[in-house]
């Protein structure tokens, strides 16, 4: 069964999109729906955890992508 892992990034767009180091998941998903839906669970609270005032001032946001795991053999 393929599974998918999770990465993340923390970006400021204000002009430059310039983005943290990525935050690499250990989770393995069953499917790009659970990545997906992971992502923007985990993008919730990151934006929370920053505040308003540097996410608004900084047009903070964040990038994902859902990385395919191939069976192991």
């Amino acid at each position: 069964m393929i599974k998918f892992t999770l990465t993340l990034w923390v970006c400021s767009f204000l002009g430059q999109n310039l983005c943290m180091t990525p935050i690499k998941y250990t989770v393995l998903y069953d499917s790009w729906d659970e990545c997906s839906r992971a992502s923007h669970t985990q993008s919730k609270i990151i934006l929370s955890k920053m505040g308003y005032k540097i996410v608004n001032d900084g047009k903070i946001g964040t990038r994902y992508t859902c990385t395919e795991i191939p069976p192991s053999t």
